[in-house]
């Protein structure tokens, strides 16, 4: 994860293990996906392990709302959306709306792919 983009890092961190369906083990993931990102690049995205976490979860929940074939496009969150969903995550700071714009963008147009279960 050194010197990865944030999307990227996540993406490669996701595409290594199975993304279980239930919130508390995703939620557990993001915080070990925070802690590791922020070892790796002290500061890039914030000094705070807890807004990378809250990034990382809130970049998940975009990646299965725009490409979850149950929800209606008219449904689908826009780009205004998920950076208003993030409105402050930075100690009651934003983040950089470059950053949150290219994420949206990156997640849009390739889906986040979780690796295979290990056991099949």
């Amino acid at each position: 994860l050194v010197d990865l983009p944030f999307e990227r890092a996540l993406r490669h961190f996701i595409s290594k293990l199975r993304l279980p369906g239930e919130a508390q083990k995703i939620d557990k993931l993001m915080e070990v996906f925070a802690e590791r990102y922020c070892a790796c690049n002290p500061g890039v995205i914030s000094e705070s392990q807890d807004t990378v976490y809250v990034l990382a979860f809130s970049v998940i929940i975009l990646q299965t709302d725009l490409h979850n074939p149950q929800i209606k496009l008219h449904r689908k969150m826009d780009m205004e959306s998920f950076i208003l969903n993030n409105r402050g995550i930075d100690n009651d700071n934003d983040l950089p709306r470059e950053l949150l714009e290219s994420i949206y963008e990156g997640v849009k147009k390739e889906p986040i792919i979780s690796g295979r279960d290990h056991f099949n």
